[in-house]
């Protein structure tokens, strides 16, 4: 197979492997291609919660918060949501569609604990600071409500803020 068929059939099998992952009925998908996800996020934030085999805080975060969230569909237009379990031994393609290790993902933005939620800008900047554990059930759902309102906020003014100039203003004479 040629080098050509080759990167084809790898993007076909990325593309279903984020289809599969995120159909299942109102399940937190997987983190496989980030580059792909920052393609298609637009304006939107991305959610990642940072997991462990094994966490029971891990599973609490997210049957409890992160899967309703997605089922309500409130969530939709507001940040794309995925999990990563930092102990496992697959890559995952990254924003720059380099392949790494979860574990030096979750280096990156010194994730210790989990669960940690990072909410990132399509270029894999962090727009927040971390949520870190479940410290507080009976208030982790409005700190993360704010924390996906305050990410959305900078990622909008930092599109803003790139747009290019010239295009707002009015033209001058005939």
């Amino acid at each position: 197979m040629s080098l050509r068929g080759y990167r084809y059939w790898l993007a076909v099998v990325a593309a279903l492997s984020l289809l599969a992952g995120s159909a299942h009925a109102g399940g937190l998908p997987e983190a496989h291609d980030l580059a792909a996800v920052a393609a298609s996020a637009g304006s939107r934030p991305i959610l990642i919660e940072i997991a462990q085999d094994g966490c029971p805080y891990c599973e609490a975060v997210r049957e409890d918060f992160l899967e309703p969230m997605i089922i309500s569909g409130d969530y939709r237009e507001r940040v794309v949501m995925l999990q990563l379990h930092k102990d496992s031994p697959l890559k995952i393609r990254d924003f720059d569609g380099r392949w790494i290790e979860p574990a030096r993902f979750a280096a990156r933005y010194h994730v210790a604990l989990t669960p940690t939620i990072v909410l990132l800008a399509p270029d894999g900047t962090l727009l927040t600071p971390p949520l870190v554990g479940l410290t507080s059930p009976d208030f982790y759902g409005a700190f993360l409500d704010e924390a996906i309102d305050r990410a959305g906020e900078r990622l909008r003014t930092r599109l803003t803020d790139a747009a290019p100039r010239h295009a707002l203003r009015p033209r001058v004479g005939g």
